[in-house]
């Protein structure tokens, strides 16, 4: 029993030690990846939006047949969502590009690699990096 009540004590005190250990994924994180670690990380990412897509369309689909809702507000939830996550034909590549672009700027660096992803397809869905729109959203990821 004295020995659970160490291990269970050990565990207490060290969790928050393990739970600070995963490194803040900004802008130098962002810079110390290589470039097959960057394609990587950015094709898990979308792999994880397309993903989010694919259950949003199954779960509307479901409330559809169960008579929750109709087809036309699944559809315009649906359309709206992936309104969103529209990169059209952008790479990975170029995503990862533009994510280069964006941390060029030392400014950037405390922002968070999601907020940054945010950024980027805001930018490819064509709001420019000039717009009044996007510096204040830039300012407000710099200062989060």
């Amino acid at each position: 029993m004295r020995k659970l009540s160490i291990a269970v004590l050990t565990i207490f005190f060290l969790l928050p030690v393990f739970s600070n250990a995963q490194p803040q994924r900004d802008g130098k994180w962002w810079k110390k990846l290589d470039q097959n670690a960057k394609i990587y990380f950015v094709a898990g990412f979308w792999n994880g939006v397309t993903w989010g897509d694919d259950v949003l369309a199954d779960a509307l689909s479901n409330l559809e047949k169960n008579n929750v809702i109709n087809g036309d507000i699944a559809n315009a939830v649906m359309k709206k969502w992936t309104s969103y996550t529209n990169i059209g034909s952008t790479t990975v590549g170029d995503i990862v590009g533009r994510i280069d672009n964006l941390y060029s700027d030392i400014q950037n660096e405390t922002i968070n690699i999601s907020d940054a992803m945010t950024l980027v397809v805001l930018n490819i869905q064509g709001l420019s990096m000039s717009d009044q729109i996007m510096q204040q959203l830039l300012q407000s990821f710099r200062e989060k």
